[in-house]
This record gives C-alpha cells, structure tokens and sequence, in this order.
C-alpha cells in the first residue's frame, strides 16, 4: 500500500544519518533518552491474555522490556534484561523445539536499546517495537555473536545442531524496529538471524549498517535455511548483503536497499518471489549466481515483480546458460522490472558477459522452461546433472564472531529427503512428455462445462529471452503494479476504540462456551471501533456471523476453536465464523487469530468469506492461521491419531478435522497475507512431536469472482485439494506452498473420510488407475478465468510415510490440474515428486522428469 510504503521511506531518511557516519564509527556520546510513554494502543490496552490450556495460571504473555530492567539509553547495556523478558516463565528454549503454551509478546517501547550480545527470540513469540515511535536495537562495539536477534542459536560444540528444528520454526513476528549495526566494526555482524518457517514474518524494520566498502562483511538479514515465510516493508542501507537468503520458498514485498555491496545475495531456494524491490546505489542488485561445487546452480528459482533498480552497476547476476546444471536451476522471471538507470540489467556469473542490456523498464523476461501455446522449439535435452546434494554451498561466516557450516533441510520433520538429483533415466515413463492438441473434453472430474479450445500444442521450450507480459485485470491492478496491502497495525487509532472481548464477558478458557457473547460483541460493534481478542481460546459451538463492516485483530494469535454437534454432520457443513452474507459488501479486517476445532468435525467450514470489497482491498486476513490437530486442546494429538508408519492404515473417524478450511464465495472478494492452512503433520505439543494421521477435507476453496489476492499462503496436508479455483476469475497468487497428505496413499484421496461433494466441485478422480493417483491436489483451477500464480512449491515426499518414491520422483501422479479454464498464467513453478507437473482437461502436459532441478522440478512459465 502506498501510504505504508511512504512510511518506510520517511523512516529510511530518518535513520539514514548513522548509515552515513562511516565505515566504522567511534564510540558515540550518550544518546539522549526518548520519550518514556506512547499513545501507541497496542502499549496501553488492558492485558488480560491467558493460556487456556497451559500448566501455569500466573503466565505472563505480554511483557514490557523495561519491566525487565531494560534502560533504552543507548548506552546502558540492556542484553540480559530483554533476554530476560523473552526468557520469563519457562518457555520453550533450547531443547524444547516446539509448544504452543507458553506464547509471549515482547515489547519495546520508544527508545534506543545498546546489547553486547544476541537477543535470543524463543519459540511462539512476537517482538514488537512501538509503531509511532521506533525504538533502535543497536549494537555496542563490543557485541559478540551471530546476530543481534537470533531465532535460531547454533549450539556451541553442537556440530551444527541448533534450538530447534529449522523447517518447523513456525510461529514468530517481528515488527517495528530499527536494527543499528553501524557502531560495531565494518567486517562482522548481522541484523537478525531469521532462519525461520511458516506463520513468521519481519514488518517495518530499518537496517543501519557500515557503508558499503570492499571490506564491509555486514549483512541485514542472514538466513541459512528455514521453510518460510514472508516477509515485508523493510529498510537496508549500507553493508556487505543487505540480505543473506536461504530457504525453502518465501515470499518478500515492499523491501528497500540503498547502497549495499550487494543488495539480495541468495544462497539457495527451491522457489522465491520478490515484489516491489527497490534498489538503490548498490553494486549488485540480485546475486543468483553461487554454485555448489564449481558446477551445480544451488538457486532453484526466482520471481520479481513491479521493481525499480536505480544506479546500480549490475542489476542481477545469474549462472544460468544454455548448458548450465541443474537443467532449470536458476529459473528467473521478470515482470515491469525497472532498469532505466542501471548500466547492466543481467550478466553471467563472470559479472562481464551480459546477457540483458539495461537503461529499459523490463515488461516480461524469462530464463528457464517455458509452455506457451505456440512454442515450436524443443527444450534442449542434455545428460543429467551431477550430484549436488549440498545445495546450500559455503555459507559466509566472515560475517560474524561465529563459525558455522550449514545447509538446506529440505522437507518438514523426520523427513529424510537430500536434494541429491535423480538420474532422468530411472524416472518412469510418463504417459505423455510433449504438448499434445486439446480437442473436445468432457470433465470426469469436477468441471459442469464441456471444453472447447482450439487444437494448438502447448510446447516446451527453454527459453531466455523477452516474453510476451500478460494483461491483469484491472482489478488486480494499482496503475501498472500489481495491487499490495500491508498488515494494518492501527497505530493512529486510540486505545479507547478497542474493545475488548473479555472484558464484555468472553471467557477463552478452553471450556465455556463463547459463541452468544463473541456474536452480541460484533453486532454491537460501532463504526471505529476494533474488536480486540485477548489471548485465549474461544469455544464456538454454532455459526459465528462477522459483521459486512469491522476490524478484528488478537493478541498473538488467540484461539477460535470449534466444537459441538452443529459441526459434526458431513452432509451439511457450516461455517463456524461466517464473514458477511452473499451480497454483501463493505470493510473486513482481521489480523492475527488462528482457527482450530476442537476434536473431529468434518461439517465444519472454518471460514466462509461472502463479503466483497467497497474499496480495493477493504477485506482482508493477516496472519491468521487456519491449524488443525496437534497442539494442546484439539483432542487431535499424537496420543489419539500418532501416524502409522509401518503399514496400510484406514481412515479413522476420531481424527477426522474440517470439511473445509476457508471458502471464498462467489460474491466476495479478499487479500489474504501470510495465511498458512495446515493439517497438523506432527505434533507441537505433546513430548516427543510425533508424526499425526489428521484427515482433514479440503484447503482453500475459491469460487470468487475477483478480486482475490494471496500473498505467502501455504496450505499443506489435505485430502481432496489444497487449492482449489472453481468458476472463478481475477486471482492472484504470489507465492503459494502445498504438501500432499503423509498417510497417502493408504488410504488414498477417496477413502481419507471426505468422499466428493458435487456442490463444492470436487474431484472424483473417476480417471485414476493408479493409487498415486488418488492423492492430494497440490492446486485445482477449473471453470476459471484470469488466474495468475507467480511463484509456487508444490510438494509430494511420501507414499505413506514410505520415500522410495522419491527415488524414481513419482510419490504421486499428478499435482495441477487445470480443467476448462482461460487466461491462465503459472510462473516459477516448482513441483516435487509428481510425475505429471500440470494436466490440462486430464491430458498431462508438462512431466517432471523433462524439467528437473536442484531439488524438485521447475517451470518457468506455464501459461493457457
């Protein structure tokens, strides 16, 4: 959003003034004590959070730093009294890896906060600096460690093993800071170490480092590996990397470099998009260029969206050529990408040949493999690539006072997948692996349309060049970027509009029923006022229905949890928090609750979204998150559904979640940001995480007519489909994450307790011959119209906890499918495991094994 961005940018040229001082400063005179008190709401509301299903009544969820003893003088050192803050009340730390009991929000207010060594962000737990005015986290000259915060502390003599668990690093916010590094020397030290998975995010964070200088081994953000994530609206100026990158897949929006070495060096991904970079001043935009071993890109893929890069002598630097390794590692796309200013738009790994000219605005350019209706060039077949099991490469470790090796994890807990290549030759042989006519088809599936199209081949081919943009409704649109919003944080609103729901007699204990109280707060909400959900958990037992006009937000995610009878019936599902009726319209916001059920209820629609859009993006979701199963309270734990790893398994009602986690109806409209729909995998709570057997029915439903935005959601472990667009248009993704169900396919997709519902347009898999077949849909587009995906990790790792599969990459056959649909355009695409990339009208198009990468397989475009 455009007002968010100004903020950032009036912060840049606030905090810019220590940036400037030099290389390494001196020791700088006492800072002049800030104002003591905020009207910032979020420091003056009445906590009365509780953890309903916790061990310690007394927990304190929300702590003030200088309650802890913190000065914020800028001179005191404050390191042991904010660890003490994060540390209070036996929380989950080392040793711990995950609980959901013992959340804590940590808040700074205004101020300049000196530490000499890490802050330590436990498990569960958000940093929150005041939003009006900044507080600074600087670092002394003598501060020794990895990183000013760290969320993920290497172990010393641990050989590498670290607190937790990094690809199930989830839940943790950070927000509102300035991270100053300048008074340190110029060749050590990072911001924060965010090696980090789902439902975490950064937001309005400045980093002040060292200017830029040959020497300068700084760093804003170092992050190693992780399974994320998003990130948005932050600030680099000066250092070696603005941002060190590993992980999985992420997505990334709103971020500003001024005068980096390098602004964005990514050590490795599976899949990342970027929007609305701007570079400025740095020598190196976007380095995508390291190589494992002299040979094998370790980058999988990369998309940038509507961004400017200004006197910057290389825009980005790439190692993919006509025979680089792996065949579509270094995937690259770009869209209205501006170079006007920047000599060099793209070179080769050398930094001299280039291979895109600069001084242009980029309207589409790609490099990778590439189906377009049309294409009559074969993608050039070559041998297999060599082994890169280390994918990461050599982490830089000059950065800090640390020495650690590290390296990518890719998969989710007790997965032992590497990212050791498959030999092309061992995968089986696919049914089709060149573009075939689309004539005449009858959906078996789920489609009410008989298709037509015109008998043109959809072709692959690798590709490096210009490509043809793609129009985007206009409604998807603001002026010729696509449309963003940043996390409403109500820093202008007085407390006295919050209204809180315990205190007009919600209780969130995990036992009362709440559902008349939570439903008499919102319908006598008034115009400004927000309703304010202290922690808790929350019972609701019938059809919770959201006012057409009003703000919900929580305090570190509180519990809406489902429970009774009303939600038990199959045949007839309701929605537990109903958002507006059909037809209506009007100004949706909510922020920061999960949903969860309480036991097996497979009636249940977690949320039915009707309302649309007043205004572009009115109505919208910020970290919220959908869970189901494994965690305290959900009578959904390893002690009820521990997976069975061992043999063939049946579906069993007793671990039975939702029929549907969210459904967007045809009517609405929404922006959904940093939304994770998970079934539960394995368990947070209970001692020894096992892995759950959780049988939950479909992900995100969309039937929307536009607009419909989802920036960094994931929607994981669903037996039908994790993504689904029926008769739906105007849709935006950018990016998107899946895993199939672990347990598939025994029992398979039809046989996991959820058998199609026609009224919801479901797959029947009627095509299937194969159990492989039968499994989770990765995404589902069908009847639709204008679906624009930038960037997704589609992911298959078991056959029935069985990895064999990965072998051959054939855990399943098939993971998109595109039925009867229009105006479609998938970029970065990443799948793994599935033989069958995308079908269209049941035909596969594109096949794995031609589109092999350092982990997965990768498209570069895939358009209809």
């Amino acid at each position: 959003m455009i007002l968010q961005h100004n903020s950032i940018m009036m912060l840049f040229l606030y905090f810019i003034l220590p940036w400037l001082c030099g290389a390494i400063p001196s020791p700088h005179a006492p800072a002049k004590p800030r104002q003591a008190t905020s009207p910032y709401w979020f420091s003056q509301i009445e906590r009365q959070g509780t953890v309903a299903f916790g061990s310690d009544p007394n927990y304190k969820i929300f702590r003030n730093v200088k309650d802890y003893g913190a000065v914020g003088d800028g001179v005191t050192d404050d390191t042991v009294a904010i660890n003490n803050a994060v540390s209070d009340g036996s929380r989950c730390g080392m040793g711990c890896d995950s609980s959901t009991t013992t959340p804590a929000i940590v808040y700074f207010p205004p101020g300049t906060y000196a530490v000499s060594a890490p802050i330590v962000q436990y498990y569960y737990t958000q940093f929150v600096g005041d939003a009006i005015t900044i507080p600074t986290i600087m670092a002394l000259p003598s501060f020794e460690g990895l990183a000013i915060i760290d969320t993920d502390p290497y172990i010393p003599g641990g050989n590498g093993a670290q607190w937790y668990t990094n690809q199930n690093n989830f839940y943790r916010q950070v927000r509102n800071f300035v991270i100053d590094l300048t008074h340190m020397p110029e060749d050590r030290g990072a911001g924060i170490h965010w090696q980090v998975a789902q439902a975490t995010s950064l937001q309005n964070i400045v980093f002040n480092m060292c200017a830029k200088s040959p020497t300068n081994k700084q760093q804003g953000i170092f992050m190693d590996n992780g399974s994320g994530g998003f990130i948005s609206d932050l600030v680099f100026n000066g250092g070696n990397y603005g941002a060190f990158l590993g992980n999985q897949q992420f997505t990334s929006r709103n971020l500003t470099f001024n005068g980096c070495n390098t602004a964005v060096f990514m050590n490795w991904n599976w899949l990342w998009t970027f929007k609305s970079l701007s570079i400025n001043q740095c020598d190196v935009g976007i380095d995508m260029s390291n190589l494992a071993d002299a040979t094998n890109q370790t980058v999988g893929s990369i998309v940038v969206l509507d961004s400017v890069m200004r006197n910057t002598g290389i825009g980005i630097k790439t190692s993919y050529n006509q025979t680089s390794q792996p065949s579509t590692g270094g995937t690259l796309a770009l869209q209205n990408v501006d170079f006007t200013s920047t000599q060099v738009a793209i070179v080769g790994a050398n930094g001299v040949d280039q291979i895109l000219a600069g001084s242009t605005v980029v309207q589409s350019w790609g490099q990778g493999d590439a189906y377009r209706p049309g294409d009559i060039s074969q993608r050039v077949k070559r041998t297999p690539q060599a082994d890169i099991s280390s994918t990461s490469g050599a982490c830089s470790t000059t950065t800090t006072t640390e020495t650690v090796t590290v390296s990518p994890v890719p998969a989710t807990v007790n997965i032992s997948v590497t990212t050791t290549t498959v030999t092309v030759s061992a995968l089986p042989p696919p049914s089709t692996s060149t573009g075939v006519g689309i004539g005449n088809y009858t959906s078996s599936a789920s489609s009410s349309k008989v298709c037509t199209a015109t008998s043109v081949a959809l072709q692959s081919a690798r590709v490096q060049q210009q490509l043809t943009a793609p129009t985007l409704p206009a409604s998807l649109m603001n002026g010729n970027a696509v449309f963003e919003r940043s996390k409403p944080q109500y820093e202008n609103t007085p407390v006295s509009s919050f209204v809180s729901v315990k205190s007009a007699g919600a209780k969130g204990d995990g036992v009362t029923d709440d559902t008349a109280v939570i439903q008499s707060i919102l319908d006598k909400a008034a115009p400004g006022q927000i309703i304010y959900f202290d922690h808790g958990a929350y019972v609701v037992t019938n059809t919770v229905k959201v006012p057409n006009n009003i703000k919900i937000t929580g305090e570190i995610w509180p519990l809406i949890m489902a429970k009774g009878s009303a939600f038990a019936d199959l045949n007839n599902p309701k929605p537990v928090f109903q958002i507006g009726l059909p037809g209506d319209t009007g100004s949706v916001e909510i922020t920061d609750l999960i949903f969860e059920t309480m036991g097996p209820l497979p009636g249940a629609i977690m949320v039915e979204w009707n309302v649309a859009e007043t205004s572009q993006g009115s109505c919208g979701m910020w970290d919220v998150h959908f869970r189901i199963g494994g965690t305290a309270g959900t009578l959904l734990q390893q002690d009820t559904c521990q997976a069975n790893v061992t043999g063939s398994f049946q579906f069993k009602p007793e671990c039975a979640g939702s029929f549907l986690m969210m459904h967007i109806t045809q009517q609405a409209s929404a922006y959904l940001e940093n939304c994770w729909f998970w079934v539960a995998d394995h368990e947070l709570d209970l001692t020894g995480h096992s892995q759950t057997d959780i049988f939950n029915g479909r992900g995100l439903l969309v039937e929307s007519q536009g607009p419909v935005w989802l920036w960094g959601t994931s929607s994981e472990h669903s037996q039908l489909y994790n993504y689904q667009f029926s008769n739906a248009q105007d849709i935006f993704m950018g990016a998107i994450q899946t895993e199939t169900a672990y347990m598939q396919a025994s029992p398979d997709a039809l046989n996991g307790g959820f058998p199609p519902n026609p009224t919801f347009k479901d797959p029947n898999f009627a095509d299937c011959t194969t159990e492989s077949c039968k499994k989770t849909w990765g995404l589902r587009i069908v009847d639709s119209d204008n679906v624009y995906m930038y960037g997704a990790g589609l992911y298959s790792f078991f056959d029935n906890y069985i990895q064999s599969c990965l072998d051959t990459e054939s855990c399943q056959e098939n993971m998109v499918d595109i039925e009867c649909s229009t105006n479609v355009s998938l970029y970065g695409l990443t799948t793994k495991a599935s033989v069958n990339m995308v079908s269209i009208d049941g035909t596969p198009e594109a096949v794995g094994r031609d589109h092999v990468n350092g982990f997965g397989q990768t498209l570069l475009l895939f358009e209809t």
